[in-house]
């Protein structure tokens, strides 16, 4: 059989699969103009009420090729062979769309991968994973997990900001010039002087577009927490290496086009999963209890940050952010320096410890708060 150049996949010949084939295509390519009707609905000031007809539109569609799916499964033909072929172009659009949440819920639940079987001697998988979507309106949720209340703010793009000096996070966004619709503290920082802006480990931020190198003593304490970086279309965690990542040309051999890098305190959520208690035993006062900040994405690839608002460890708090739909998460610095901004003012009950610091989201503002 030929094998096509650019997909690198056999074509199917009988007409059974080929159908089935043919039929799951044609399913996905009738979600594109549904893209574009619930891109062209969260534009308008009633985007928050959900549009019952698109989503039913959306459900059907599924429901249609999840059929298509178990019907090619029941075959006795044999091999797994992924849709994926065209998910992937998909999972880019969708990304390229305003979608409201619900809609991208809806899309989340298509069955990853969605397979066919086919006879073709090999299977062919492609992995249906998310892209990152810095498009979404930025909203704030109050929600409450495990008898743990929790303020999520999610959407926009995610930046980060380095002030002159430490100060309450209000105050960080004000003096940053830039527009930004919420915020959460950041890294650690040295408390050796209060006017201090010096981090723990280095730092380069979106705000003063320099990058600061960190202590090389204070470094090696850092090996293997999470160094947090962003472009203009990307978040990336990987573990920090000493003497790797304390200069700009390392983190950008690590990400080209990087606008900011910083070491966060530990994972939380990775790839889906909580981190074990186990896991957090080489940060000190992670089995406290105490407010905690984080950072991170969702399962859609929408960037997320937030704040616990009763106190608790880290290791409980890795757990409850996985049931919230977090895809992996960050530990900000916490305790007293747990600070939360949204529209200019503050979401906790406390004066915080002011801070040199902070993980920003700009964009549009949702229209449902």
């Amino acid at each position: 059989m030929p094998k096509n150049p650019i997909l690198d996949y056999k074509f199917i010949t009988k007409p059974l699969p080929v159908m089935i084939y043919i039929c799951s295509f044609l399913s996905f390519l009738q979600l594109f103009p549904i893209t574009q009707t619930a891109a062209r609905t969260t534009n308008k000031s009633n985007a928050c009420i959900q549009d019952s007809g698109l989503n039913s539109q959306i459900s059907n569609l599924l429901k249609t090729t999840i059929n298509v799916s178990k019907l090619a499964s029941n075959s006795h033909q044999g091999t797994k062979v992924a849709m994926q072929t065209f998910t992937s172009p998909l999972s880019s659009y969708f990304n390229g769309n305003n979608f409201d949440t619900s809609t991208l819920d809806l899309l989340a639940s298509i069955p990853s991968p969605l397979q066919a079987v086919v006879p073709l001697g090999k299977a062919v998988v492609f992995s249906l994973q998310p892209g990152f979507n810095f498009s979404s309106p930025i909203q704030r949720v109050d929600t409450t997990v495990n008898n743990i209340p929790l303020t999520l703010i999610s959407g926009g793009k995610p930046i980060t900001i380095h002030a002159d000096s430490r100060y309450q996070l209000e105050e960080v966004i004000a003096k940053s010039g830039i527009n930004v619709v919420a915020a959460v503290d950041g890294g650690f920082f040295s408390l050796k002087f209060l006017n201090s802006n010096v981090m723990i480990g280095p730092v380069y931020s979106y705000s003063s577009k320099k990058f600061i190198p960190g202590n090389k003593e204070e470094n090696k304490k850092l090996s293997g927490r999470p160094l947090d970086q962003i472009r203009q279309v990307t978040i990336k965690y990987i573990p920090f290496e000493p003497d790797k990542h304390n200069t700009l040309k390392g983190i950008q051999a690590e990400m080209p086009g990087v606008t900011d890098a910083f070491v966060g305190a530990a994972w939380l959520v990775e790839k889906g999963q909580p981190k074990p208690a186990n896991y957090f035993d080489f940060l000190q006062g992670a089995d406290g209890v105490r407010f905690r900040a984080f950072w991170g994405m969702n399962k859609e690839g929408i960037p997320v940050i937030g704040v616990s608002n009763k106190k608790l460890d880290s290791a409980n708090l890795a757990k409850v952010l996985t049931e919230t739909g977090i895809q992996d998460a960050v530990m900000l610095d916490s305790g007293a320096s747990t600070s939360l901004v949204y529209k200019g003012k503050s979401l906790v009950g406390y004066t915080p410890r002011p801070v040199p610091h902070a993980v920003a989201l700009v964009g549009s503002e949702s229209a449902c708060n």
